[in-house]
């Protein structure tokens, strides 16, 4: 598909206020470091936030050893996940997948994800709200607050994103997320149909459409640019998601699962594929806090999410690598992982350790990171799988050899130990742990 191009959307764009969308945010502006242009060049980073916190231990459950013999005996004689269930992975006997986790089995088996064990916060926190605040603003503790997200800095620090970049950065979701805290130019989507003019009657919509469009074609204060890129965005989606004249057919073979995952998975896919110079995509999905009925093996509420989980994350890999083998990168990680024990409940409680998983291309497949072990000895504080691998090493080591971005201490502040497991191929920049917003960045325009 040509590429779109903002002054021609412009034209053509109609009259809509900025609460007048449904699960819709959106605005414009970009703060762009001007450096040497030497990163990797365009790429798709694909995050996926389990909001909820996801249990580790069942989706990946020991098969083997003093491990297995913990886990299903002591810790999860009800819910544990059997070894007559659990899915084998090539080359690894000591743990396996959910039984309906057959997508990222197959995932695995065919060399296209890295499994990092027991990531985390540096420092426990069992609170949802604390944990996943934390992570999105990429800092370590509530004490310190920048007033912008992750994903936000790593924009501002980008020397590969186009200045005129359509739609860089997308959250297809009814609900913000504190990772593109600060950033006016992320379009935060929760459903494709209804970024749409909506207010008014409908016999009005083209007159209306045409007396805006003149308005806002020159315009001179950041009220009018917010505007002006609303409209010109709306315009955008409804072209690319306009199912009667330009039906949408999942390459590969992908078929995406039911559900909202499945809609978000297919929603980033289709605009990556539309030109847009997309660049990061930031996923939430809910639902993992299984205090209650948790469920065993293929029955029950983990099992659905894990089923729609896996099976979106398949057909997304399958549809991108189609026609963009290379281009993109999938991070799926929780806030923090559930207790070792079962509870009265047959349910999980707030833990701590967790595994990461890292999909694409360019990754180096295999298990990273040091399993702590489920003995009582081994557990953190007795009862929760430690953490022996800080989320930052994962998440930095995709940033720098996949995206390009070597200002690491700007985007995690307070992070100076870049320590890259070999997770994804890709060059290792010189990290630069000392970027300091307000003195280096040069803020410009990126409006045409």
């Amino acid at each position: 598909m040509k590429k779109l191009n903002r002054r021609n959307f412009l034209k053509n764009a109609g009259l809509v206020s900025l609460g007048a969308f449904a699960g819709v945010q959106v605005g414009f502006g970009r703060a762009l470091l001007q450096g040497s242009g030497a990163g990797t060049g365009s790429e798709l980073l694909i995050y996926v936030q389990l909001n909820g916190a996801m249990d580790g231990l069942n989706l990946m459950p020991p098969r083997t050893g003093v491990n297995y013999t913990e886990y299903s005996n002591v810790l999860r004689p009800v819910i544990h996940i059997p070894n007559s269930q659990s899915l084998t992975l090539n080359g690894i006997s000591d743990f396996g997948f959910h039984p309906l986790a057959t997508g990222m089995q197959s995932l695995f088996n065919a060399n296209k994800m890295a499994i990092v064990h027991a990531t985390g916060l540096l420092e426990a926190n069992r609170s949802h709200f604390v944990s996943t605040a934390l992570m999105e603003q990429g800092v370590q503790s509530t004490a310190t607050s920048y007033g912008t997200g992750w994903i936000t800095r790593y924009f501002n620090s980008s020397e590969t994103t186009p200045a005129n970049a359509v739609i860089p950065s997308l959250v297809p979701s009814y609900s913000n997320t504190d990772a593109v805290l600060g950033d006016p130019s992320a379009l935060v989507m929760g459903e494709p149909t209804a970024f749409s003019l909506n207010q008014g009657h409908w016999a009005w919509e083209n007159a209306m459409q045409d007396t805006i469009a003149q308005i806002f074609t020159n315009p001179i204060n950041t009220e009018d640019i917010v505007a002006a890129h609303t409209l010109n965005a709306s315009q955008i989606i409804q072209t690319i998601f306009d199912d009667v004249n330009n039906p949408y057919v999942p390459e590969n073979g992908a078929v995406y699962p039911t559900g909202y995952f499945g809609e978000q998975t297919k929603a980033v896919a289709r605009l990556y594929k539309a030109d847009v110079d997309l660049e990061v995509a930031y996923i939430q999905t809910g639902g993992w806090d299984t205090h209650v009925n948790q469920g065993t093996g293929i029955t029950g509420a983990f099992a659905d999410l894990v089923k729609e989980l896996s099976d979106g994350l398949n057909a997304l890999y399958l549809d991108l690598t189609a026609s963009n083998a290379g281009k993109f990168t999938i991070v799926i990680q929780s806030e923090f992982g559930r207790r070792a024990y079962e509870n009265t409940e047959q349910g999980t409680d707030h833990g701590y350790g967790n595994p990461m998983f890292i999909i694409g291309d360019n990754v180096n497949a295999g298990i990273y990171g040091q399993f702590p072990g489920l003995t009582p000895a081994e557990l953190f504080e007795g009862d929760d799988v430690a953490v022996t691998t800080d989320y930052r090493h994962v998440v930095t080591e995709v940033l720098m050899r996949r995206m390009g971005n070597r200002y690491l201490g700007h985007i995690f502040p307070g992070y100076d130990n870049y320590s890259p497991l070999g997770l994804v191929t890709g060059v290792d920049l010189e990290p630069d742990y000392n970027f300091d917003f307000n003195a280096d960045l040069v803020f410009k325009s990126g409006f045409e």
